[in-house]
């Protein structure tokens, strides 16, 4: 196989799909309905320059920050212009587009790769608006504790979804996930993949990347890493891992705020909140005091405010008062990790963070979050959406073509649509056609019963002999033309679910789903960098790309 050619790309409004909440396509479609929740225009290069000044005042230590992105790269792959990107960050008039994912088994699904491309895309569109030195940074996300969240992929196989999933048999609540060492069970994960990608020129280049970054003793958060700095070599991307006692200790001016007044951040949220559902819009997020989780060596924790004003861990009867909390805050900051709501706030008090690429969950978060970050004496970066895309091979082309047909048509379930296009195609109503003719051969009949009656009284039974034989053949004729329409049907329903299992695997969108390992062995792992110019960094439309 050669490399991939030239994509075509098409836009369509993301409403089309019927996958995005209301509040999503408005912020993409329809700024001004949704401004009041959130800093400010994200296409609009005033408000650039504008966040970009606020976030460049905002890093509570460059040089400390800077340091602790050198350790961590070296882990992960540390190039040149890695390297260069993470000195320019000591800069005080450097800013940062940022994104991130939690650690994903293999990077997780596709919107992974998105996301990254979209931020790699806006560098240097944000350095001529704001003539600033901007750094592309991914934020590692491996404190939560849902292993089950992270521990599967997706691949397709001859138009099937193979999952792959990855079970060493932790406990519930393993504590922070991304710092679990890999077993040998991830020999089983790996191989399944090696099984699930057809041969290709480009396949032991991919498995050699995945292993090499899948081994055994390697905590799942380096393994990612490694596995997207494999992706992104070349572009100096920035990885940033939050579990880091350096990093923890910056961040906790922010986490004594949060101790100190510990139901003022929730009510912030909840307000706004309710001020969304007023407008009819749905909240991704409900908080409660506090927004802070207790990392254990073998467990995480929320820290819950109860009503006789002390701390409790949840689930368990541990608690503490709040000098207590303050006094572990001062010796072990590492010991706090921070929720949905204090994540991002975390994010922005470390980082001069001037853009976030978000998923569309995450923008509509963003919207819960404008007093939160006020609370916190934080300016909210600009939100951009991330790109949201389906990649269409040229077999489900093929299907589209056939039957005038795109992506849109294909919503979480396909039976409508299969219905449509049965519809469309049939040629003829069976039932009508039959009766309608019925009719006519039993008038026919019954006009020539009498008359051969005049000639001999005995064939009156003979016609009705005769009735019930044409009946009976008409009856057949009808079951044969049925069953032919029904192989048509088949054919229809099996090229139309081939396309569906393409393009909304599971019932859902491809890029909640599927891995890009599928891609990348068979079209080549060049098949990013075409993506990359292939696609726009005007995200307001979701992007479908001719692969």
């Amino acid at each position: 196989m050669s490399s991939p050619p030239e994509s075509t790309v098409h836009r369509t409004s993301p409403a089309a799909l019927g996958a995005f909440p209301d509040l999503f396509v408005d912020y993409c479609t329809n700024f001004s309905a949704v401004s009041e929740f959130y800093a400010g225009d994200w296409q609009s290069q005033s408000a650039r320059r504008t966040a970009a000044t606020a976030a460049a005042q905002r890093p509570a230590d460059r040089d400390v920050l800077a340091d602790t992105l050198l350790d961590q790269n070296e882990r992960w792959g540390l190039d040149e212009r890695t390297r260069a990107h993470i000195e320019t960050l000591r800069d005080p008039d450097s800013i940062a587009v940022v994104t991130g994912q939690q650690v994903g088994l293999f990077t997780g699904p596709l919107y992974t790769l998105y996301k990254t491309i979209t931020t790699l895309q806006l560098i240097e569109e944000w350095a001529d608006q704001t003539g600033r030195p901007v750094v592309p940074v991914f934020w590692v996300e491996g404190e939560d504790h849902d292993f089950a969240e992270i521990a599967a992929a997706h691949v397709l196989h001859r138009n099937e979804v193979v999952p792959l999933s990855y079970d060493p048999g932790v406990a519930d609540n393993p504590g922070a996930v991304g710092r679990l060492a890999l077993t040998d069970d991830i020999h089983e994960a790996v191989d399944r993949l090696d099984e699930a990608l057809p041969p290709s020129d480009f396949k032991p280049a991919v498995m050699e990347h995945v292993r090499a970054a899948y081994e055994p003793g390697t905590r799942l958060e380096d393994a990612f890493a490694r596995l997207m700095h494999s992706f992104f070599g070349d572009d100096g991307l920035v990885f940033v891992n939050p579990d880091d006692p350096r990093l923890k200790a910056l961040a906790r001016p922010l986490f004594r705020r949060e101790l100190e007044a510990p139901e003022a951040s929730a009510a912030q949220v909840n307000a706004t909140s309710q001020a969304l559902r007023d407008r009819d819009y749905h909240t991704q997020v409900s908080a409660r005091p506090t927004n802070l989780f207790w990392l254990g060596d073998d467990s995480r924790r929320a820290i819950d405010w109860t009503d006789d004003d002390t701390f409790r861990l949840r689930g368990t009867n541990r608690t503490f008062s709040e000098s207590e909390l303050l006094d572990r805050l001062d010796a072990a900051p590492e010991r706090f990790s921070p929720n949905v709501v204090l994540r991002p706030l975390m994010q922005d008090h470390l980082l001069p963070t001037a853009a976030y690429v978000a998923g569309p969950g995450e923008v509509s978060y963003f919207a819960q979050y404008g007093g939160v970050y006020d609370w916190a004496g934080l300016d909210m970066p600009l939100i951009h959406p991330r790109a949201s895309v389906s990649l269409v091979e040229g077999k489900v082309q093929k299907v589209l073509d056939k039957y005038d047909l795109t992506v849109a048509n294909f919503q979480a379930d396909l039976a409508p649509l299969f219905q449509d296009v049965v519809v469309e195609a049939m040629e003829v109503d069976v039932d009508t056609l039959f009766s309608e003719a019925l009719p006519q051969l039993h008038q026919a009949l019954n006009a020539l019963k009498p008359k051969v009656e005049t000639v001999d009284r005995t064939l009156g039974a003979s016609t009705e002999a005769t009735r019930s034989a044409i009946m009976d053949e008409m009856e057949s004729l009808k079951q044969k033309v049925v069953r032919a329409e029904k192989r048509q049907q088949d054919e229809v329903r099996a090229q139309l679910r081939k396309a569906h299992v393409n393009l909304r695997p599971n019932g859902t969108l491809q890029e909640r789903i599927v891995n890009v390992l599928y891609y990348l062995n068979k079209y080549s792992p060049a098949l990013l960098d075409d993506l990359r110019h292939a696609l726009q960094p005007d995200t307001s439309a979701h992007q479908v790309v001719e692969i």
